[in-house]
C-alpha cells in the first residue's frame, strides 16, 4: 500500500494551522494529519501505519505528554518506522536539543516569526514530500 500523507505534531494550534495550511496550498496530493503531541503520533502509527508509513513526520519539541525528542527516539527504535524522515520544527534554540535530534537522524528547522518564513518552510516540506512520493511509486 502506497502512503500519501504527512504527519504534523504541535500543541500550538496557531502554529499547526499556519504551517499545515501553507503545506496544503503547495501540495494538494498529500494528506495532512495533525496531532497535538507525540503520544497521539505513536498511537496512530501503531494503530494505522503498519502498511503505509508517512512520507514525513514533522515534530515540535515542546509538546505535552510526549515531547518531540521522546517521540523521535521512539520512532527511531521501531523497526518499521526507524527510516521515516523526521523534521524537528521548533522555537527551541538549545544546541543540546539540536545535537540530540540530529544524532537520531532528524533535520532541524527553527520556526519563523514571519508568515513568509513559515510559507517558505511549508514549500520546502511540500517539495520534499512530492519527491518522496515519486520515489515510492
Amino acid at each position: 500500500m502506497r502512503s500519501r500523507y504527512i504527519i504534523f505534531a504541535d500543541d500550538d494550534a496557531d502554529d499547526l494551522e499556519l504551517i499545515t495550511g501553507f503545506f496544503k496550498q503547495f501540495n494538494r496530493n498529500i494528506n495532512v494529519l495533525e496531532f497535538k503531541d507525540g503520544k497521539e503520533v505513536l498511537k496512530f502509527l501503531d494503530d494505522f501505519a503498519l502498511n503505509a508509513t508517512p512520507l514525513l513526520v514533522v515534530l515540535d519539541i515542546n509538546m505535552p505528554r510526549l515531547n518531540g525528542k521522546e517521540t523521535l527516539a521512539a520512532i527511531r527504535q521501531h523497526p518499521k518506522y526507524q527510516y521515516i524522515p523526521v523534521v524537528i520544527y521548533t522555537t527551541s534554540n538549545s544546541e543540546t536539543d539540536e545535537s540530540y535530534c540530529r544524532k537520531l537522524g532528524a533535520s532541524w528547522v527553527s520556526k519563523s516569526s514571519t508568515v513568509e518564513g513559515v510559507k517558505q518552510v511549508a514549500k520546502v516540506l511540500a517539495e520534499f514530500c512530492e519527491l518522496q512520493n515519486n520515489h515510492r511509486q
